[in-house]
């Protein structure tokens, strides 16, 4: 079976992710070993090296579902597995809630307003959108997609609100 039967990997800048999904706990660590040995092949063909200090496995899993440590090694290392974790900026855990995501971005939204607010008095008119666009709605549209349908997004619009009276 091919790695590519059994995992995604995602590349961006000097990160690699790979996914890799099965009901079937049996299954899922048996295609877990295989995108393992496929990564870490990748890597000696290209010449590059895993750091596991900074490496970790987040296993997704509904709320109410049992979680089952994964116990992922790499060349007879344990990989941590962590309950959250930062991906690309996002604040992700292994319930996929936003509320991490959420509460790290407040304060840049906060500090956003003030800066906004401070600036009425100062910037000409048509300088304050752009002001706005570059640093509250850059914070808030980031990772939207994710977190968006999710209740904690009401505490962003709160503040996007306030930000626009």
């Amino acid at each position: 079976m091919s790695v590519k039967h059994v995992s995604e990997a995602i590349l961006f800048a000097g990160d690699k992710s790979v996914t890799v999904t099965d009901k079937d706990h049996d299954s899922f660590k048996q295609k877990k070993n295989l995108a393992l040995t496929s990564l870490n092949q990748w890597f000696y063909i290209n010449q590059l090296a895993l750091n596991i200090t900074k490496s970790n496995v987040i296993k997704f899993v509904p709320k109410n579902a049992v979680h089952i440590p994964l116990d992922t090694y790499y060349k007879d290392n344990l990989i941590d597995e962590v309950k959250s974790t930062v991906f690309l900026g996002m604040h992700i855990d292994n319930r996929m809630n936003s509320k991490n995501h959420v509460e790290q971005n407040l304060p840049k939204l906060i500090a956003a307003c003030f800066l906004v607010r401070s600036f009425i008095h100062t910037f000409n008119p048509d300088t304050l959108p752009m002001v706005y666009f570059a640093y509250f709605h850059s914070v808030l549209q980031y990772g939207i997609i994710f977190w968006g349908v999710q209740n904690m997004c009401i505490k962003y619009l709160n503040y996007k609100k306030e930000q626009l009276e």
